[in-house]
């Protein structure tokens, strides 16, 4: 079979140099003109083709990008949802199931134990007298007013 192929091309190149040499010089610039026209399209169109095929690839991989970029700021949202849920819980446990009543009576004793006359510990143990005014409190308060009087 190659030595087929082998004849045949040198055949056919040898009847093609017959033939150029059979025609006119016009003949030989219309051919010419015309392969070359068409060597310009196939140009062109094997071009158009790359630069298409290259856009292609840019959408590719900027999807790609961009979806790689949307899966890692998916995976940073997740692991602070996790982080915030389980601050949550904490804190959810923290007044569920501590005993408030026992730390307060516990810092109430102590408070107790070293009682300062000063502190009051719980307000339910006074008496519900209205508060006076200090004597201090009632000097400003008239002097204020007689100095608003004069203005």
């Amino acid at each position: 079979m190659s030595k087929n192929l082998l004849l045949g091309t040198i055949l056919g190149g040898a009847a093609t140099y017959v033939a150029w040499k059979c025609l006119s010089d016009k003949q030989k610039n219309d051919i010419k003109k015309n392969v070359g026209s068409y060597v310009t399209e196939v140009a062109d169109a094997s071009t158009d083709y790359a630069l298409n095929a290259l856009d292609i690839i840019d959408e590719k991989l900027a999807e790609h990008d961009a979806s790689e970029k949307l899966n890692d700021l998916s995976n940073r949202f997740n692991k602070t949802a996790d982080k915030v849920k389980d601050k949550a819980s904490r804190v959810v446990d923290r007044f569920t199931n501590d005993d408030f009543d026992k730390e307060t009576a516990e810092i109430r004793q102590q408070l107790a134990n070293n009682a300062d006359p000063d502190i009051i510990i719980d307000a339910t143990d006074q008496d519900n007298e209205p508060a006076t005014p200090d004597a201090q409190d009632t000097k400003n308060d008239s002097a204020e007013e007689n100095k608003a009087g004069k203005d």
